[in-house]
């Protein structure tokens, strides 16, 4: 029985030592890789590009504040007019809205008709309304 063991676990030992290899030349290869293709980079050139898109960011932002300069006008606190802003909300809706009421009937008799008749659910359409012939 024990050598049956010991049989198994060097086989598993060996696999294990095969695919330790395989890993390591793996990782020998993209080392190689890496360094091969670190050496077309340069560094100077990426540190140029940087400096140049920071320059042209704060350019951006430069033009973005002159575009935002006020001409005659006040300066104005922004909590101030939120304030404002929130006091006509609430007086908007406490008017009389009354005339919302006559909006909200819905007439009972069709424009140019007699008023006696109404069309049959085969001539309204999906509205509602008489459908067109």
């Amino acid at each position: 029985v024990v050598s049956t063991q010991s049989t198994g676990s060097s086989g598993i030992n060996a696999e294990y030592g095969k695919d330790t290899k395989v890993s390591v030349d793996a990782m020998s290869t993209g080392l190689k890789e890496m360094k091969r293709e670190y050496k077309k980079v340069n560094i100077d050139k990426i540190q140029d590009l940087q400096d140049d898109l920071q320059d042209m960011m704060e350019d951006a932002n430069e033009i973005q504040e002159i575009m935002g300069q006020q001409y005659g006008m006040p300066d104005v606190d922004d909590a101030e007019l939120e304030a404002e802003l929130d006091a006509l909300g609430d007086t908007m809706f406490d008017d009389d809205m009354s005339y919302l009421d006559e909006a909200s009937e819905v007439p009972t008799t069709i424009p140019g008709s007699s008023g006696r008749e109404e069309p049959a659910a085969s001539q309204l359409d999906e509205f509602g309304l008489p459908a067109l012939s």
